[in-house]
């Protein structure tokens, strides 16, 4: 618990003490100080005030310290040397820096960005430290009672104190299992819709926003007949393996360690890719990195924001 009498100090009086101890000088300590002298002398007697204690003494050699002014310097240094520390930042550096970030994000990304996150740390930033779990629709009262620190996820507004930066996004391909009737041959859409579906979707989206595949589809009269939907990876690929059913998901979670030897990932019909180049992207709403401002002037923060969104931009991104 703070003491009153710290309460009540200013710390520019022990700044003053400080340097009129190492001076024993009014005029010189005043310099220092960038006073004008009778400025110091008023210091000198608040300081006095404040201790109850004449501090100095003058004589024709300066100004002598009382007890109480030699009790005070000796710890008043090294007070005034942490303080200056706490308010000077230190220098950021990845390699030497100690901290635990939480990230909360859709259990897809999981398989996608961890991976790479974790071996990008390993050599630049060692002690960095994750916490990674899902994320929920209350993402943003997270951020802001700093439960987490990032969010992954689709956004369509965000509150005042919540920042939202636009992850890029790249068209998808067919994932399905070998022995699949439409492997080793180029997909028509016909063959594309012909087979059951497993739709992977993002927390957030809504029936109305049903993404890329079902959008374009929807605007020419065309719906596929999508027989599961989950907002997990290994699970689908799972369904994959023991159905003929039809995935799209980026090309990416190819390196997933869910993908096993049994599932074949092949370019989406040609069709299906001409809609994409020519859609407008309607109401969509966008995958972000979300945080809170309160991160905004935190050196350690904003690098593993840019991390992340650089890795990001080097993976294909799911975009059903």
């Amino acid at each position: 618990m703070l003491s009153r009498q710290l309460l009540r100090i200013d710390l520019n009086l022990l700044l003053a003490l400080q340097v009129l101890l190492e001076e024993r000088n009014v005029t010189r300590a005043a310099e220092r100080l960038n006073v004008s002298q009778p400025a110091l002398s008023k210091t000198l007697q608040k300081l006095r005030e404040t201790f109850d204690d004449e501090l100095f003494t003058r004589t024709a050699h300066g100004l002598i310290p009382t007890p109480r002014a030699e009790e005070l310097g000796r710890g008043l240094p090294e007070a005034l040397e942490k303080l200056d520390a706490i308010l000077q930042p230190d220098e950021f550096d990845p390699m030497s820096y100690e901290g635990t970030f939480r990230l909360a994000m859709p259990a897809m990304f999981t398989e996608v960005l961890l991976p790479r996150l974790m071996h990008e740390l390993a050599e630049v930033a060692p002690q960095i430290r994750i916490i990674s779990g899902d994320v929920g629709l209350d993402f943003q009262e997270r951020l802001k009672l700093g439960e987490i620190d990032f969010a992954i996820a689709v956004v369509e507004r965000t509150d005042t104190d919540v920042h939202a930066e636009p992850l890029r996004t790249i068209s998808p391909r067919c994932y399905m299992r070998k022995g699949h009737p439409l492997i080793d041959k180029a997909i028509t859409l016909k063959d594309f819709l012909a087979y059951p579906h497993v739709r992977l979707y993002l927390p957030g989206l809504t029936r109305e926003n049903l993404g890329l595949v079902d959008e374009v589809l929807a605007e020419r009269g065309l719906y596929r007949n999508v027989v599961l939907e989950t907002t997990q990876f290994a699970p689908a690929v799972g369904v994959l393996s023991n159905t003929d059913c039809i995935l799209i998901a980026n090309a990416g979670l190819a390196n997933s360690p869910a993908v096993e030897d049994n599932i074949v990932v092949q370019d989406i019909p040609d069709e299906l890719s001409r809609l994409f180049s020519g859609h407008s992207g309607g109401k969509r709403t966008r995958l972000a990195l979300v945080r809170h401002t309160r991160t905004s002037n935190s050196e350690p923060h904003q690098w593993l924001r840019r991390l992340i969104v650089k890795l990001m931009a080097e993976q294909d991104t799911i975009e059903e």
